[in-house]
């Protein structure tokens, strides 16, 4: 072989490698993508993301709560709660809080959260044969599979309008609003309105990254609301990750708003009820 061809040899396989590795690289990238995400394609938008490498990587406990919010165990946070008058929705709730069994399943533990505290009939539990009980194990189990399903909802969660209509399989009223529907003073009411109960509540559809958290799409119950600090208490399912915490409205309101990847449309919230008999 002559020394021309030697090179030329060369140097296509040097090219070929090339090509591979960027195709390689590129399909890694892809793969990094989708697990920050935290989702199987599309891209998780509405259910929670993990927090950043480093932050995975701390094993002391949740997040720090971002200076603009305040944890409900703060004296702050304590006094917010007990000297309002718009914090009925939060006795219940707390009697039956929910942590999601996974990353994606917040729509899930608020569900089972809300369905417990409502008091309506309970359905026989697989996790307590001598008493019904709403579990997150057993939640899918009467919800048309063509809605939603729990191994799609393990990788994808749901979208305000898939867990609306999941919702509407159970023996409660359930009104949805969009949050791109709402004005600010509209979505206030409707936040300060229900949490002055304690038979009906919020379920909240935000994105992260609006209140200063790490992460993605998320559902959590709002449960008190404050008019001095103008703010709503989350009870966050994700306890591992970050505390229940006082959220200013204007932020939340932002957070509803994102638009969900999924759907197209804004982010929002959903009351649920005792159905009118």
């Amino acid at each position: 072989m002559s020394n021309y061809s030697f090179f030329r040899s060369l140097f296509r396989s040097f090219a070929r490698s090339v090509r591979f590795n960027r195709l390689r690289a590129s399909a890694a990238a892809a793969m990094l993508v989708a697990l920050a995400g935290c989702a199987s394609p599309p891209f998780q938008s509405h259910a929670d993301a993990p927090a950043s490498a480093t932050a995975t990587q701390r094993a002391d406990g949740p997040l720090p709560v971002p200076p603009n919010l305040v944890a409900l165990t703060q004296p702050e946070g304590q006094k917010r709660l007990t000297a309002g008058v718009d914090n009925q929705s939060y006795w219940p709730l707390s009697q039956y809080f929910e942590t999601q069994r996974n990353e994606a399943y917040c729509s899930v533990a608020s569900s089972v959260m809300t369905l417990n505290a409502l008091g309506i009939k309970r359905p026989e539990s697989s996790q307590y044969p001598d008493f019904p009980y709403f579990s997150q194990e057993d939640f899918f189990r009467s919800v048309d599979p063509q809605i939603a399903n729990a191994a799609r909802v393990s990788h994808e969660g749901m979208t305000l309008d898939q867990l609306g209509a999941v919702l509407g399989e159970f023996p409660v009223e359930v009104k949805k609003f969009h949050s791109g529907d709402l004005t600010l003073a509209q979505f206030r009411d409707l936040i300060r309105e229900t949490t002055g109960h304690s038979d009906r509540f919020v379920l909240l559809n935000f994105r992260r990254v609006e209140i200063g958290e790490e992460g993605g799409g998320h559902w959590s119950p709002l449960a008190a609301f404050d008019a001095a600090s103008d703010s709503a208490l989350l009870l966050d399912v994700a306890r591992y990750k970050y505390p229940a915490v006082w959220v200013p409205v204007t932020q939340l309101y932002a957070a509803s708003q994102a638009v969900d990847n999924v759907s197209g449309l804004s982010r929002g919230l959903l009351i649920v009820s005792r159905r009118a008999n």
